[in-house]
């Protein structure tokens, strides 16, 4: 997880205010075999500007704790219990229509696999203006030119052209870059990466941490 610093919130970092803030964070599910305590009583801060690394095992509650900051879990087979403040904002007992202005605004994911997170059936850079377009307003037009401004950033190459290629046309790597570009789009206060570079080589995994 990472923050970016805006000017207006400089003195907030500077006071070590934590714009993530975790408390006690329990996330259960109900199982046929009874259940299953995916995350039990999690805490953590994190400040503005920083960078926050989440290291465990698999199977020991990672992804499962990204998806309870964003809102993700369906909650009526999970229960989430504990505090999930964004910014001093409480998002546990938060409404879908509210965490939906948040997600890729305020806060936004890279997934584990991109090719089952990007869908098949639209092109790599409706994917990435569509949330462009949700939050900021921006036309068709601009969405598509922030677009291939954003894969050019992230290294792919002719981005003008690639910018119409859907994601099945697009390798491993470009694949997480084109995710990376996607969870960029509205510049959001606050980024999760969730294991970025799975099943990547190591050269590619290198230029994907950068």
């Amino acid at each position: 997880m990472t923050t970016q610093t805006k000017p207006e919130e400089a003195a907030a970092a500077a006071a070590g205010d934590a714009f993530l803030s975790v408390r006690d964070l329990k996330v259960h599910f109900s199982t046929e075999g009874g259940v299953v305590k995916a995350v039990d009583g999690l805490s953590f801060d994190l400040e503005r500007g920083k960078t926050l690394g989440i290291v465990g095992e698999s199977g020991s509650g990672k992804s499962v704790t990204n998806l309870a900051v964003l809102g993700l879990h369906d909650r009526r087979k999970t229960a989430i219990d504990g505090s999930i403040k964004l910014d001093g904002q409480e998002l546990t007992d938060a409404g879908e229509k509210q965490l939906e202005t948040l997600r890729g605004k305020k806060m936004a994911m890279i997934f584990q696999d991109a090719l089952t997170a990007l869908s098949p059936y639209y092109t790599v850079g409706r994917q990435i203006g569509e949330p462009f377009m949700k939050h900021t307003g921006a036309s068709k037009k601009d969405a598509r030119v922030r677009a291939i401004d954003l894969l050019e950033k992230v290294g792919i190459p002719h981005p003008q052209k690639r910018v119409d290629d859907y994601p099945h046309q697009f390798s491993g790597g470009m694949r997480q870059r084109a995710m990376i570009a996607m969870a960029l789009a509205c510049d959001p206060d606050l980024l999760i990466a969730d294991e970025p570079t799975t099943a990547l080589d190591v050269t590619v995994q290198a230029q994907i941490l950068d």
